[in-house]
């Protein structure tokens, strides 16, 4: 914990929070950790699971650290500014804006998919993401500062064979995230992106275990410069890194932790 407040931890983060949504997922919740680690405070959402989110919560006090949890459906566009005006009341303004949702996506290929799919992962996705960027940045160009940092997905960087859901409405939020960059850089406020490529956590892990045969898991760590699949700290300490000064003069950018596996 020393180690994180020490290298990482940002004077800025003293005053406000960092909202983590989808924080009582398994790469959200290491983020919340690490944020609280590192001496931020933090305001996490989930949609369904509350005991997930209350454990990560636990975690974040557990650092000395205060922690507010809200129940949130994206889709909800006022239920978004809601929540988001809830907290920044709370703690007295959010300094950083982390996504970590998404719905539950299957191993499909794209013949085999039905419109009530596709318009589901878009709806969730895409449209969720919007809805909490427009929730949250009038208080980031208010306040003069912040910095997003949402979790899309390596895919993005090639067309990745059954995995279309996953990767259509993530490049969708990573071209969003450089809108922002370019648009508001002038406001104080950075955007990036972080790509995980196979992560043991979240929606990773069931994928992992429940979709792979245990040939076909030992072909994808194969193709994996470093020989493994990643684990949800990994994620974390990339997103901590973009939401602090460390990266005051990154944005529009995003951070692959794959591994190397699109290189």
């Amino acid at each position: 914990m020393t180690t994180a407040r020490h290298i990482l931890g940002d004077p800025a983060w003293a005053k406000g929070a960092a909202l983590v949504v989808g924080g009582s997922g398994g790469i959200g919740r290491a983020i919340c950790a690490l944020l609280a680690e590192a001496g931020s405070d933090v305001a996490l959402t989930y949609r369904g699971n509350a005991a997930a989110a209350e454990a990560a919560a636990a975690e974040v006090r557990a650092t000395g650290q205060q922690a507010e949890v809200a129940q949130l459906d994206l889709q909800d566009p006022e239920a978004v500014k809601q929540v988001v005006g809830q907290m920044a009341d709370r703690f007295g303004g959010l300094h950083s804006v982390v996504y970590a949702s998404g719905p539950v996506v299957h191993m499909t290929p794209i013949h085999r998919l039905t419109p009530e799919q596709w318009g589901n992962v878009i709806d969730t996705d895409v449209k969720g993401f919007f809805n909490l960027v427009w929730a949250t940045l009038p208080l980031f160009r208010e306040q003069k500062s912040g910095a997003y940092a949402a979790v899309i997905t390596t895919a993005v960087e090639r067309v990745p064979p059954l995995d279309i859901m996953s990767a259509s409405p993530k490049a969708s939020i990573e071209m969003l995230v450089k809108g922002i960059a370019v648009e508001e850089g002038k406001n104080g406020i950075r955007a990036n992106c972080i790509g995980p490529g196979w992560i043991d956590a979240g929606l990773g892990r069931e994928v992992l275990q429940n979709e792979l045969r245990p040939d076909q898991l030992e072909r994808v760590t194969k193709m994996i410069p470093l020989r493994r699949v990643g684990e949800a700290r990994e994620v974390a300490d990339a997103v901590l890194f973009l939401l602090s000064a460390r990266a005051r003069y990154v944005t529009g950018q995003t951070l692959s932790v794959d591994g190397g596996g699109q290189l």
